[in-house]
C-alpha cells in the first residue's frame, strides 16, 4: 500500500485572532482598558490544529476560506511559514474571519467572532484525494463554517472512515446557545468520529447532561470511540467505553489561553500516531497546551521545545 501523502487534514475555520494581554477582571458597566499592544495571530480551531501539528513534525494539510484582504494575507503567510499545505477558497465578497480575544488574568476569555469568509466554505472545496490520502482527518471550526454543519460534516467523516482514515471532531462552543436542532446536527456526526475533543462545558451542553462523566458516556453511546476532555488547570481526561485515563496539567502562567485547546488536540493526535498509550498522549498534549498558554511570541511548540521546557517527548 502506498504511503499516505499527509498525516493530517484539517477542515474548517481560517480566523485571524486579535489578542489582548491578560486584563484584570472587572465588574459590570462600561469599562475602558489600556494595553501596551494588541497582537494579531493565526487563529481558528482548524487553522491552529494544522499549524500546531506541523510544528510538532507532522505533515499537515488544511482546507478553509479567507477574504481578499490583509488578514487573509497574514493567514496565507502563516500556512507557508508553518509548512502547511493549504487549499483556500478566496471570497470576493466577504472579509477574512476575525476574533477579538479579550483575555483575563484568571484565564477566562470573552471571544467575539465575525465568521466572514468561513461561511463560504463548501463541501466541494475538500478534495476527495486529500480525504482518502490522509492518515487522520480533523474537523473543527464547526459553527463558523456554516455550509458544513450537519449532513455535510457527517458525509465528510463517513467518507474518511470508509477509507480507513482516523477522524476527530471539535465543535467548540455554540455561539447560538445550544438549541436542540443544532445539538442534534452535531451529535449525528459522532457515529463517524474516532475522537471527540471538547472542554467540560461543551461535553455537558452537547450531551444535555449536568455531569461531565455522564456526558462523556452519552457521547460514546452516540458513536464516538473516544471522548477527550480539556479540563483547564485540572489537566485532561480520555474516556472510552472500557477505560478512563487522566493526566495533570503543567502549571504555567496564563498569557495566551485562546487556542490552547486546539494545540492540545494536535499534540494528542501526534502522540497517538506515534502509538503512545492514552495516558502518554494526554501528558504530551497537556505539555503542548501549556507551552501555548504561556507563549504569545511562539504559540506553536516544537518537540524540542516540549522536551527542553517540560522534559516530555513522544518517547517518554
Amino acid at each position: 500500500m502506498a504511503r499516505p501523502r499527509t498525516d493530517v487534514l484539517a477542515v474548517g475555520d481560517a480566523i485571524l485572532d486579535v489578542v489582548t494581554p491578560p486584563l484584570p477582571s472587572r465588574g459590570s458597566g462600561d469599562q475602558q482598558s489600556q494595553v501596551p499592544v494588541l497582537r494579531h495571530l493565526p487563529g481558528g480551531n482548524a487553522t491552529n490544529f494544522a499549524l500546531a501539528f506541523a510544528a510538532l513534525g507532522g505533515r499537515s494539510r488544511f482546507v478553509g476560506a479567507i477574504g481578499r484582504d490583509w488578514a487573509g494575507g497574514v493567514l496565507r503567510a502563516a500556512y507557508r511559514k508553518g509548512r502547511v499545505d493549504a487549499r483556500l477558497r478566496t471570497s470576493s465578497s466577504r472579509a477574512t474571519g476575525m476574533t477579538m480575544a479579550v483575555t483575563f488574568m484568571d484565564a477566562t476569555r470573552h471571544l467575539i467572532t465575525a465568521a466572514g469568509a468561513n461561511v463560504d466554505l463548501r463541501p466541494s472545496d475538500v478534495p476527495d484525494s486529500w480525504v482518502v490520502g490522509a492518515r487522520h482527518l480533523h474537523r473543527a471550526g464547526y459553527w463558523w463554517t456554516s455550509r458544513l454543519i450537519g449532513a455535510s460534516t457527517v458525509t465528510l467523516l463517513a467518507k474518511a472512515r470508509r477509507a480507513g482514515v482516523v477522524t476527530s471532531l471539535d465543535i467548540a462552543t455554540d455561539p447560538e446557545g445550544w438549541p436542540a436542532h443544532r445539538r442534534k446536527a452535531a451529535l449525528s456526526a459522532l457515529r463517524h468520529t474516532s475522537i471527540f475533543f471538547g472542554n467540560e462545558d461543551e461535553v455537558r451542553n452537547l450531551s444535555g447532561l449536568s455531569s461531565v462523566e455522564a456526558g462523556a458516556a452519552a457521547l460514546l453511546e452516540e458513536g464516538a470511540e473516544e471522548v477527550v476532555i480539556h479540563r483547564g488547570g485540572r489537566g485532561s481526561t480520555a474516556f472510552t467505553r472500557a477505560s478512563v485515563w487522566s493526566a495533570r496539567a503543567f502549571p504555567v502562567a496564563s498569557a495566551n489561553p485562546t487556542g490552547s485547546g486546539d494545540i492540545f488536540n494536535a499534540a494528542y493526535v501526534r502522540a497517538s500516531m506515534a502509538r503512545r498509550d492514552a495516558k502518554a498522549c494526554l501528558r504530551f498534549a497537556n505539555a503542548a497546551a501549556a507551552w501555548h498558554l504561556e507563549n504569545l511570541e511562539r504559540p506553536y511548540p516544537t518537540r524540542s521545545d516540549l522536551r527542553n521546557r517540560f522534559g516530555i517527548s513522544l518517547s517518554s
